[in-house]
């Protein structure tokens, strides 16, 4: 009787520091490529730009083939004299960059990833998906992508004229070298940051989850009971520009390295892709929740309204929990008790 030898599996036989590398390599990618497109649908990649060549002036902050040359024409002169008279010149260029920058990051890295799982792993969901059998409509998706795109352009204008301003020596905190402040103030400022910013906007989303701004204004996030990634900017846009505005606060109140803000930024940016993929993730992190915390607040609605960090939900009680009932009109992060029946 013949002996069939079985097929190996690609990895099979490999050895375990080359599969480790593999698997390290591939995270880093992904994540490098999430931090991006996080990044990328607010605009705010343009404040890394800032950090890297901004101190230098907005000559130096721009990049080469953007940059208009000594002999440009006499629009580009006249342009850049009327906005240099207000201390922002090449503010069209930085809002230029800011905007088709984010597009032509977003999506080609948000499209491979809603191919990868949505498309081609669409029949092994409960391998990967939050909410396995449930799935966005394409109305919800095409109104996704919309809506997205919308705030995109406003995050690019808002962050690129924000950019311009400071380049061109406009008023704010940052400081670009580590040692202007003491390295202890450098970390409690940081931490500091990622706190108050926590509680920034677990404040503001709850908030928006009153009953009248909810209605008026929240609704149009929580169409989406099943997240992607595209959702992540789709939402009205008057909130998306006060989480801006919010998120860009600190660098005008208090001496905060560049850096740091920039850590904290793709942080945040980092784990809001991850919280509204939809794809199953557990944290490394003791602090950051996983994926499924931030899911829930999509299908339970009024409840976990933390975004790095479940903690400041659960001082005030408004975690989600299994003895309590949840649903879209029952408001305030608190659930109600559950009748005998349910």
């Amino acid at each position: 009787m013949a002996v069939t030898k079985a097929k190996k599996a690609p990895t099979e036989g490999a050895p375990v520091f080359f599969i480790m590398l593999r698997n390290m390599l591939i995270g880093l990618v992904s994540t490098v490529a999430t931090t991006l497109m996080g990044a990328a649908a607010k605009g705010d990649w343009l404040i890394m730009l800032i950090y890297l060549r901004g101190k230098d002036g907005p000559d130096k902050a721009l990049p080469s083939f953007l940059a208009p040359s000594t002999n440009g024409t006499a629009e580009h002169s006249v342009v850049d004299e009327f906005l240099e008279g207000y201390g922002m010149k090449h503010l069209h260029l930085f809002i230029l960059m800011g905007v088709a920058g984010s597009f032509i990051i977003y999506y080609p890295v948000g499209g491979f990833w809603h191919w990868y799982y949505y498309v081609k792993r669409r029949d092994q969901a409960h391998e990967w998906k939050c909410q396995p059998n449930k799935f966005l409509t394409k109305e919800n998706e095409a109104h996704a992508v919309m809506m997205g795109s919308f705030n995109m352009m406003l995050g690019g204008t808002l962050s690129g004229t924000i950019a311009c301003y400071i380049v061109n020596g406009g008023y704010s905190r940052l400081y670009f070298s580590i040692w202007d402040y003491n390295i202890a103030y450098t970390v409690l400022s940081t931490m500091f940051v990622f706190m108050l910013n926590e509680f920034t906007v677990y404040w503001s989303h709850r908030i928006m989850h009153m009953p009248v701004l909810y209605k008026k204004i929240h609704k149009w996030h929580h169409r989406y009971i099943q997240p992607t990634a595209f959702t992540a900017s789709a939402m009205h846009p008057f909130e998306f520009l006060l989480v801006q505005c919010l998120m860009a606060a600190p660098i005008f109140i208090f001496p905060l390295y560049a850096g740091s803000y920039v850590g904290v930024l793709l942080w945040t940016y980092y784990y809001g892709m991850k919280d509204h993929s939809g794809i199953i993730g557990e944290s490394q992190w003791p602090w950051q929740q996983d994926v499924m915390f931030h899911d829930d607040h999509h299908l339970y609605f009024h409840v976990n309204f933390g975004m790095n960090t479940k903690f400041i939900d659960m001082m005030y009680g408004t975690v989600r929990k299994k003895d309590r009932e949840y649903s879209e009109d029952i408001f305030y992060g608190f659930g109600r008790e559950k009748t005998k029946a349910q």
